[in-house]
């Protein structure tokens, strides 16, 4: 069974060869050094040849180029690949190869395999952060469909719906959210940057649901839901600040202090018919318009 070690190898190279992105055995050598996974070049070649013998990806060596690419197999997903190996290994399942792997995903029904993408830089991440170490790398816009060069200060990892995130300072104090399953290439600076006043910037997202933060203030949200689906919001709070203010028979009255954003708004939407916005009007007359909006798609 691979290690845990063994499978991060795994990645990293995978993530280096993705894209058609060649690169010779100095170049994965030196990209898994920047990860503090220091191999030989001779090591990352029996790497290569488990993954191509034992899994059956396609890493072909260019002859002219000295260096290693990787044809992406048809029906084979790179990632579903990475995300299985990842969970079993996590769980202490037993893999082997590719047969044993596919063997046991047929008794998987994962709901998001994505959510398993950038796992590997929560290591080298959160040892940035806690050295105060610029990171470098490379963000995935899913609407421009291009990769931008970042450099930031990493001040913090959150988590939301299954995703991980850093949350860093671009620059004079402008904060951003990476989701870590669009980054790549990822590269630690080795100067020390100042000590951040994390309190604030915790602060900030402490009061939101979710990654959008603004610098408004909290205020008081109502939200009226039926028994039934009240039920599922005392299980699983929307936000720590959430409290039963009235309950009735047929429906009970939530009361969260927080500051109104995107994230609220779809999960309100999420529950339908299911919730009704009493306060702040704000909100309850934003929820109303999307509503109409999305009315008006079906007409």
């Amino acid at each position: 069974m691979p290690t845990h070690t063994t499978v991060n190898i795994y990645s990293l190279i995978i993530e280096r060869l993705k894209h058609g992105k060649s690169a010779s055995l100095k170049e994965l050598s030196d990209y898994l050094s920047n990860h503090d996974l220091s191999k030989s070049e001779r090591s990352i070649s029996r790497y290569i040849e488990q993954l191509r013998n034992e899994f059956g990806l396609e890493i072909e060596y260019n002859i002219f180029e000295k260096a290693y690419e990787l044809k992406e197999t048809k029906g084979f997903e790179l990632e579903r690949f990475l995300n299985l190996l990842q969970l079993t290994q996590s769980a202490g399942l037993p893999i082997q190869d590719k047969k044993s792997l596919a063997e046991i995903s047929e008794f998987l029904l994962l709901e998001n395999l994505i959510s398993f993408q950038g796992i590997q830089y929560i290591k080298d991440i959160l040892k940035a952060i806690l050295n105060r170490n610029s990171i470098q790398f490379l963000h995935f816009n899913f609407h421009t469909e291009l990769s931008t060069q970042y450099k930031i200060k990493p001040i913090l990892l959150k988590q939301y719906l299954n995703r991980w995130y850093v949350i860093g300072d671009i620059g004079k104090n402008e904060y951003r959210t990476f989701g870590l399953d669009r980054i790549s290439d990822i590269v630690v600076d080795k100067k020390v940057f100042p000590k951040q006043n994390t309190f604030e910037i915790k602060k900030k997202f402490e009061q939101i649901i979710g990654l959008n933060y603004s610098d408004s203030e909290p205020m008081k949200v109502r939200l009226e839901l039926s028994s039934l689906q009240a039920k599922y919001l005392k299980a699983a709070p929307l936000h720590e600040s959430q409290y039963i203010e009235l309950e009735t028979k047929n429906t009970v009255v939530f009361v969260l202090h927080i500051i109104p954003n995107y994230e609220l708004i779809q999960r309100i939407l999420m529950m339908a018919d299911q919730v009704k916005v009493l306060e702040p009007h704000s909100l309850k007359n934003e929820v109303h318009q999307l509503l109409k909006s999305t009315i008006a798609l079906y007409k």
